[in-house]
């Protein structure tokens, strides 16, 4: 089973997130997506009051949650419209994002993590979507971003972006392979680096590494690196992004946050992270 775990905080960000899972549960059978809520205390809220003089009690928690699971049954609603045999689990925590996350990733086999990434406007902007960096650096599995103007297309190219350097250390063969299995697609590998002398040896163990995935092999030449890799996927009408963000890759800028928002927000469909 292939399941999606999907964080959620009741934004137009994670609501766009989430349908989008419940599309791509449907192109998927056998399975599962999680909508997971945080809500954390901290225990100086429930001693010191707020600026609006006013302390969290347990009974302002216990509506609190009440309303928080409404909201999550509702959006599971939205989404059993989309994919009325969607496989949905509502899930509330007590703890922080980021451990709620971890916590789950431990306790079962999550096959990505899909996260929806902030627009340009300010009413755009979710917690979660602000946090998907720092998700990304703890997350053990990979994670898919959408951003604000991708909708859903059945998953049929693929680009692949990387430089050509250390690729045996820099591509997660056994994560990629999970996911290219599991979808029938054309592979595009974009070398993002064709202005300087590209190592032979290097683009050979790469050659050979991707040989069973029959990769068709472009170089770009724009002199924005996000730029050309978002022109090429929109001139390619492809439907996914493979980010490499490891040790030695360019892509690692990718966990800086601003780099990361420029990507996934000039993006037209989403964006993967892809890790071992």
């Amino acid at each position: 089973m292939s399941t999606y775990l999907v964080p959620v905080d009741f934004s137009k960000t994670a609501d766009h997130a989430a349908k989008y899972a419940a599309r791509l549960s449907f192109a998927m059978t056998n399975s599962k997506i999680i909508l997971l809520n945080a809500y954390y205390v901290s225990e100086y809220e429930s001693i010191l009051p707020t600026p609006d003089m006013i302390i969290t009690t347990d009974e302002n928690i216990a509506d609190e949650i009440k309303i928080r699971l409404e909201a999550l049954e509702k959006l599971k609603s939205k989404m059993l419209e989309i994919n009325p045999k969607a496989d949905i689990e509502v899930s509330l925590t007590r703890e922080t994002l980021l451990r709620s996350i971890i916590d789950r990733v431990n306790r079962e086999e999550i096959e990505v993590i899909i996260i929806g990434s902030n627009g340009k406007k300010a009413k755009d902007e979710s917690d979660i979507g602000s946090n998907a960096i720092k998700i990304s650096k703890s997350s053990p599995v990979p994670v898919l971003v959408v951003p604000p103007k991708a909708d859903y297309q059945s998953i049929r190219k693929a680009i692949l972006a990387c430089d050509f350097k250390k690729v045996k250390e820099v591509i997660p063969m056994h994560a990629l392979k999970n996911i290219l299995s599991k979808h029938v697609l054309e592979l595009l590998v974009l070398n993002i680096n064709s202005g300087h002398k590209i190592d032979s040896q290097e683009e050979h163990f790469l050659h050979e590494m991707l040989k069973d995935f029959s990769p068709a092999y472009h170089y770009a030449d724009h002199p924005d690196t996000i730029k050309g890799i978002v022109k090429f996927a929109k001139s390619e009408e492809a439907q996914l992004i493979i980010a490499l963000p490891k040790k030695y890759s360019f892509f690692e800028s990718l966990l800086h946050e601003s780099v990361s928002q420029r990507l996934t927000i000039k993006s037209h469909v989403p964006v993967l992270l892809l890790k071992d």
